[in-house]
This record gives structure tokens, sequence and C-alpha cells, in this order.
């Protein structure tokens, strides 16, 4: 499918850490990205936030926090990056099974939440917040045309130093806020995010790349 799309992005350097298997690497390499996969021995403890300095960003791809043991170990040292200006995307996980019981900097409960209606009301939250402001300025537009679902795997609670950024649901069923959570930590940025970008990106949803955009360029502006 070809899409035509109207995106900036400031982050064009990223290390991917694959989870259960997606196709946001090639998504990200079509915008023009050089994308990295992170293996495990490139995630051993030992200087790792020095290793991972050279990456704009750094995304966990889904169900990483399921399947890569070698998290456990890499958890403080992706926190020391983000610490020191990177930013770091976790993409959903399942609320079972976690090598780590925390994937972020401060707490946060993953629930079972989800949204399957991909033309679900999308509520702004924090309309104002760069992560939807810049580089791309989103729209109420940018939330047509998705596929499948809006998201799954929200957080159900989290610290009040994460703030969510959207709100979306199903007919009939409660409002849920935790499916995108940014909080600055140090000098960079963290993201945890419930809405199914492995979906859109590879359908050439063009919001969702533009949102997508936003979160990796989160502490990268110009």
């Amino acid at each position: 499918r070809l899409a035509k799309l109207d995106l900036a992005i400031h982050s064009k350097n990223i290390g991917y850490i694959m989870g259960a298997g997606d196709e946001i690497p090639e998504a990200l390499r079509d915008i023009g990205c050089t994308v990295t996969l992170l293996e495990d021995a490139d995630l051993r403890p030992d200087g790792l936030a020095d290793r991972l300095g050279r990456f704009d960003a750094v995304v966990a791809g889904i169900r990483a926090y399921n399947t890569r043991d070698a998290l456990v170990a890499a958890q403080a040292g992706l926190m020391q990056y983000v610490e020191r200006g990177g930013t770091y995307l976790v993409q959903y996980n399942t609320n079972r099974g976690l090598v780590s019981e925390n994937p972020g900097p401060f707490p946060m409960v993953l629930g079972r939440g989800r949204v399957t209606e991909e033309q679900a009301d999308v509520e702004w939250l924090a309309a104002d917040h760069p992560a939807l402001m810049s580089p791309n300025r989103l729209a109420d537009t940018d939330f047509e045309g998705w596929v499948q679902e809006r998201g799954l795997y929200f957080a159900d609670s989290w610290d009040a130093r994460y703030t969510p950024l959207l709100a979306s649901h199903d007919r009939a069923e409660e409002k849920l806020s935790g499916g995108l959570l940014v909080a600055p930590y140090g000098k960079g940025w963290y993201v945890y995010t419930g809405y199914s970008f492995f979906r859109q990106l590879p359908n050439g949803v063009p919001g969702a790349f533009r949102l997508f955009a936003n979160l990796l360029s989160l502490g990268h502006e110009r």
C-alpha cells in the first residue's frame, strides 16, 4: 500500500528491541530512519547507557517485556539512557509473564483494557503536549482510517509523574486513559503506549505515522 504522508521526524537513528515480532522497523526505514535491531549481547548491562547514547530513540517492540529476559538486567541502563537525554518508547505488553514488573522509570500497573473498535472516538487529554503538537501538529483526522483496533493492554494505574495523552473506549464501555503515557525523566523522555502502532504503520495509516514520529521526537525538538 502506498501512503502519502505530510510528515516530519526529529529522531532518525533508532535502536529497536524486538519482542514477539512486528514490522515497525521496516516502516521506520520507509520514512528515512536508520534502525538497528538490538540483540541480547547489545543489551548487556555493563556500559549500556554509553552504547545506547548514539541513538536518538530506543523502541521496545510488542511484548518485549514478556519475551526478552535480557531486559531484566538491562532496565537500569535503559533508564540511565533516558536520564541522559534519550527517548525510550515501550509498546504494549501483556500484564502476565512480565520479565520486569515495571517497564518504566516510575510505577505503573498494566491491565487488560483494550479498544477493539478501530473508529472509536479519541479524546485529547493534554492537547497542548509536545507529543501531540511537534513536529507534526495533530488533529482529529489523524485518528481516521485505523485498522482492526485502537489498542490493547492499556495501563490500569500509573504514577502521577506520567501524563496520559489520550482516552478512548468501545461503545457502552468505560473510558480508558492508560493507552498513551509519557513522562520526562532526567533530560529525556519515557513513553508507554498500548495503541496498536504495530498494526497501523505496516498498513500505511498516515495519522499513526505522524503520532509515532512525534513520540520518537520528544526531547529532540529543533
